[in-house]
């Protein structure tokens, strides 16, 4: 069996990116900045309602585990990715995409559409994401290949996927099919609106069995409670063997085995926030399955975050290792 240095598992969709005016989505009623489930339908009309005031569309394949692990492929990191597509167009494309992005793509199929996200970006960059999860929420046990989690360094994955029964039950037995095998298990948080529904699941997901989190600071007030910043990277910090706390224009927090490292923001012009976070991760999954220390793991998760930031799309479009050598003199 073929190594891995992570196996990811999130919900597979083509993203479909547009900009647009905060007044698009105050007409619509749609809160920004979050990540809202819509219908088929909705996402329909809101896409006729783009082409009737003449708003560009741009599409590319993603979801967040996918951009993480794509970024990993972009760093050099040998990566596989597993959920549910369905057997239509998008889908062989979706999978024809990973492939070519270097990612073993280990996709279950089954008869419906491939999920899609109508993700609308804001003039401060923020983005407001419309999902339609189609066959990405019908993902079960036998989509996630145990073997594939015995040959890897982490199991990473994401609160989107904690959605529906099939893809509750299908994480479980892969979190035990880690734990069984020693292996570990990075966990990210994805969304508030994911927390918030999911609060007691994900408290116990992170205690028992994640041996690092990712998340921004909201995403960490709405689990743990507080307001605090020090005292939530105090609870995870006891809850697990490694943190990471994005906190925007202002840097992130790493905590690993107790010892807190401090990331400097970069000065950069926002575009578009899509994907940052997924950037964030990938860097710092790089740095830290291949022996580089929470800290400079910590800068490349920031750089490879910052340079996701400055252009439109959820990932970065250069050559990640050129990005790497002159932002922070790390050859990979």
């Amino acid at each position: 069996m073929e190594k891995f240095d992570v196996y990811g598992v999130c919900n597979p969709l083509i993203d479909l990116l547009s900009h647009v005016p905060d007044s698009f989505l105050q007409k619509r009623g749609i809160e920004k900045n979050m990540m809202h489930l819509i219908s088929l339908e909705e996402q329909r009309e809101l896409l006729q309602a783009l082409e009737a005031e003449q708003i560009s569309v741009e599409f590319a394949a993603g979801g967040s585990g996918a951009n993480s692990m794509i970024g990993i492929a972009q760093l050099g990191g040998r990566v596989a990715f597993s959920g549910k597509i369905g057997r239509d167009e998008h889908g062989k494309i979706y999978r024809e995409k990973l492939e070519d992005l270097g990612v073993s793509a280990r996709l279950g199929e089954a008869d419906g559409s491939t999920g899609s996200s109508l993700i609308l970006v804001s003039d401060d960059g923020a983005r407001t994401m419309n999902t339609y999860l189609g066959m990405s929420q019908e993902l079960q046990t036998q989509d996630i290949d145990p073997e594939v989690i015995q040959s890897s360094k982490y199991l990473y994955l994401t609160g989107y996927l904690w959605d529906t029964e099939s893809q509750k039950k299908a994480v479980l037995n892969a979190l035990d099919e880690a734990k069984k095998c020693k292996i570990k298990v990075a966990l990210s948080l994805s969304d508030p609106f994911c927390v918030n529904r999911h609060k007691d699941d994900f408290k116990k997901l992170v205690q028992g069995y994640a041996s690092m989190v990712f998340c921004n600071q909201e995403e960490a007030f709405a689990l743990l409670e507080t307001n605090i910043t020090q005292k939530a990277v105090e609870i995870f910090s006891q809850w697990t063997e490694t943190a990471v706390l994005t906190l925007g224009s202002n840097g992130a927090l790493i905590s690993h085995q107790g010892q807190i490292s401090f990331i400097d923001p970069l000065s950069i012009h926002v575009e578009d926030t899509t994907g940052a976070g997924d950037a964030f991760a990938a860097g710092f999954l790089y740095g830290m399955t291949h022996d580089l220390s929470p800290l400079d793991s910590g800068l490349i998760g920031t750089t490879m975050a910052s340079a996701v930031i400055e252009q439109t799309g959820p990932r970065y479009q250069g050559h990640a290792h050129t990005l790497i050598r002159e932002k922070l003199g790390i050859k990979l």
